[in-house]
């Protein structure tokens, strides 16, 4: 009886031991995913200065017009020019240039890219007009709308067609109601015609719950992609779906689908847990509301493995 007491004793205490140690190597874990997401953030405020910084210098040595847009995937930087004759003479400079800011902004090699735009030089007097005509009622329309203390997301405005109009999506920064957004479209329709006596069709709306609701999740979905990239070498890409409910959050990978395969499964499991603790942190982070949904891992044959 006293041997049968010490064995199960001995179970006992070994399951406080391997419970012990998992729980500690979750909070290693979760410490580990914590510390990488903020590296991550670092490394995006790296490139905000660099591209700052890039910018203004590629300004003084009058290069002419030249746009920047950069992909952490690859860490790609793409150069937009609007004349083949800018690369064939500057190349060799914008690149030194390039590599030399990214030296001094520590960030790690950059591969650069040159895009050249087949639009012409000079713009047609009639374009230069239209363009004219986009920005006034565009600074018309945001005046007002500051001044009666809406913030403005999106505006498009097309002067050319037969009926002109604005198109203007708001943020809901006060109380709003079709009361409002009506008295909102006659101030700019009237302010536009005042200014430039035409008749512009102005609508006025505003984010729908579901755009607010993509747009708060958003740095969460970049979250996903860059961390499990980051960790994950059998990571191959990120997708998420709404609809249907509940949201789907598709992870990419890989990985072959076998019933053999026990290390594949075992990674399976060690991704979804990632992505879990991923939305987790960040969902914390950002404040956002928890929002039921399922993490999809889909193997090389793009068939579900979990």
């Amino acid at each position: 009886m006293q041997k049968k007491s010490l064995t199960l004793l001995g179970v006992i205490l070994a399951w406080i031991v391997i419970l012990t140690f998992l729980f500690v190597q979750s909070q290693n874990d979760e410490k580990t995913l914590a510390e990488s997401m903020a590296e991550t953030k670092k490394e995006h405020q790296k490139v905000e200065e660099f591209l700052m910084e890039l910018n203004q210098r590629l300004e003084h040595k009058d290069f002419g017009e030249i746009g920047t847009t950069f992909s952490n995937e690859g860490h790609l930087l793409t150069l937009m020019v609007t004349d083949h004759t800018l690369v064939d003479q500057h190349e060799q400079e914008i690149k030194t240039l390039v590599h030399n800011i990214a030296k001094e902004n520590k960030l790690e090699a950059i591969n650069i890219h040159f895009e050249v735009s087949d639009r012409p030089n000079m713009m047609s007097e009639e374009d230069k007009k239209t363009n004219e005509l986009i920005n006034e009622v565009s600074t018309i329309s945001a005046e007002l709308l500051t001044e009666k203390g809406y913030s403005f997301n999106a505006m498009m405005v097309d002067p050319r067609k037969s009926n002109p109009y604005v198109d203007i999506r708001i943020d809901e920064t006060k109380a709003y109601d079709d009361e409002a957004k009506d008295e909102i479209q006659l101030l700019i329709s009237s302010a536009i015609f005042s200014k430039t006596n035409m008749n512009f069709d102005v609508k006025v709306t505003r984010k729908s719950e579901n755009e607010i609701r993509d747009e708060k999740w958003q740095p969460i979905f970049d979250a996903i992609r860059e961390e499990t990239d980051k960790k994950f070498d059998e990571y191959k890409g990120f997708a998420y779906s709404f609809h249907p409910e509940p949201l789907q959050i598709i992870i990419k990978t890989d990985l072959i689908d076998s019933t053999w395969a026990w290390i594949s499964n075992k990674k399976v499991e060690q991704i979804e847990k990632y992505v879990h603790d991923i939305i987790d942190l960040k969902r914390e982070e950002l404040a956002v509301e928890e929002l039921p949904y399922e993490v999809i891992i889909r193997g090389k044959n793009h068939k579900r493995l979990n």
